[in-house]
């Protein structure tokens, strides 16, 4: 039976709708397969992420650092936390004495942290012209400026110190920067020379008459030398 024209269209129709359907349900089950797919891998990364990060943390800090070598307490390799604790608990200058007993001269104190108790070391941290036979002449305002640089200008102070400096532009103990401590203490050096000190000798005598004058006082007694060398140290400075 011959078909007409008409159902042929008709039957072309049918057939280009169904293929659009299939093309739109395949497309449709690839989008909810990579949407599974992406979400799976979200949340892998989610999960697995951190964990990888803490276990290459922990890796790197404890086997593949340059301090990994050093001896101290395992949670210093790891974090300054147990610095922390010490510090609350008010036993931290006993704990570090105990630790160098037991370790030697270096002990690691935290992850990028070692602490030094050699005195053959000062120079090398310090720089030769900030110690030993040469710190007397550093004070002289002529004679640092001609000293070479120390090791010293090798090892910045860490920001440790930052917290002490606060926003002054002159701080001596906490400047970090050796050009400008190095320009701020010569303003000062000649104060702290040693003929300017021998001449305030009499008043530092007489802080250390007074102090050992209330120590005895107080024998037999409980005293609290923290509070008292605190003193000491401030009425020194009075009294100079």
């Amino acid at each position: 039976m011959p078909v007409s024209p008409l159902e042929t269209k008709v039957c072309e129709l049918a057939l280009a709708s169904a293929f659009d359907r299939c093309v739109n349900l395949n497309s449709m089950f690839l989008t909810i397969a990579k949407s599974r797919l992406y979400q799976d891998f979200h949340d892998v990364c989610y999960y697995l992420l951190p964990l990888v990060i803490v276990i290459f943390y922990v890796v790197y800090f404890r086997f593949l650092s340059p301090l990994a070598k050093i001896p101290g307490p395992f949670s210093a390799s790891l974090s300054r936390l147990w610095i922390l604790r010490h510090s609350w608990k008010g036993d931290m200058h006993r704990i570090m004495v105990g630790l160098h007993k037991q370790h030697g001269k270096l002990i690691r104190t935290g992850p990028n942290e070692v602490s030094v108790s050699d005195l053959t070391a000062i120079k090398k941290i310090y720089g030769e012209h900030n110690c030993g036979s040469h710190k007397q002449s550093s004070y002289g305002v002529s004679q640092d400026a001609d000293l070479p640089p120390g090791a010293g200008t090798k090892f910045k102070k860490s920001d440790w110190y930052s917290v002490w400096q606060g926003h002054r532009k002159f701080d001596l103990f906490a400047e970090r920067n050796e050009g400008i401590h190095g320009s701020q203490r010569r303003l000062v050096s000649r104060i702290y020379s040693m003929d300017s000190l021998k001449d305030l000798e009499i008043y530092v005598d007489d802080a250390v008459s007074h102090f050992m004058t209330k120590m005895r006082e107080m024998q037999g007694q409980n005293v609290n030398m923290g509070l008292w060398v605190q003193l000491f140290a401030f009425g020194t400075l009075r009294g100079t």
